[in-house]
């Protein structure tokens, strides 16, 4: 999801490019791993209160379809792939950005979910004129959760071991991801075992975790 602008999909993954169905097939199927985090935030969403159980459906249906995009850019790569892979991945940010500092500072939670909507949109809008913003819109959002993490700081709104484990997780994900490029010296395209494939794993457990460890602020519930 992060480096270099290619103009093939996947190009910059170290991965080989066949001509088969999925034309990178280990990307493809480990990109799946964001789907399974998804599907687990659901699945245990019933035993929450009706916020936390509405912010783990949505933010599991997002990862789910981060899964999906990016298993259509590593995959079958239909025309819509780059797009799909990128506004999934870039939505479920915003969402973490937006709903918790919100959640947690007691916003209305119609505001929160109008702001998580007009920034996907404008993404979006962004995405389909500018296919080449990928890497400006990633580091945009980056910095933008740093900021959020620091307002969900100040109200001790974070569960500090959740939160470790999501940082250690991540940045695993990230040297890998490095690890992973196609001109670094550790890529070998033909081998089954790819970094860029624990990436996929490691950012997806991640994002779970950070989704735990913000998902319950410690002092105000949000507005109605």
């Amino acid at each position: 999801m992060i480096g270099a602008v290619f103009t093939t999909l996947g190009a910059g993954d170290c991965e080989a490019l066949g001509d088969g169905w999925l034309v990178q097939p280990v990307a493809a199927w480990t990109s799946l791993a964001y789907a399974v985090v998804g599907f687990v935030l659901m699945m245990t969403a019933a035993p929450s209160h009706d916020r936390e159980r509405t912010l783990r459906i949505v933010f599991g249906i997002l990862l789910i379809g981060t899964g999906i995009g990016s298993f259509l850019y590593h995959g079958p790569q239909p025309p819509i792939a780059g797009f799909a892979h990128d506004i999934t991945f870039l939505t479920a940010l915003w969402f973490l950005i937006i709903m918790n500092p919100a959640s947690a500072y007691g916003i209305r939670r119609s505001w929160a979910w109008v702001s998580v909507a007009v920034v996907s949109m404008t993404i979006a809008i962004v995405l389909a004129l500018f296919p080449a913003s990928t890497n400006l819109l990633t580091a945009i959002s980056a910095a933008a959760l740093v900021v959020s993490d620091l307002l969900m700081h100040r109200i001790g709104g974070i569960d500090g071991r959740w939160y470790a484990a999501a940082l250690a997780l991540f940045a695993g994900a990230l040297l890998f991801n490095a690890l992973g490029r196609s001109g670094a010296s550790t890529c070998v395209p033909d081998q089954i075992l790819q970094f860029h494939a624990l990436w996929h794993v490691l950012s997806a457990a991640a994002f779970g975790a950070y989704f735990v460890a913000t998902v319950r602020p410690r002092n105000q519930e949000p507005l109605p």
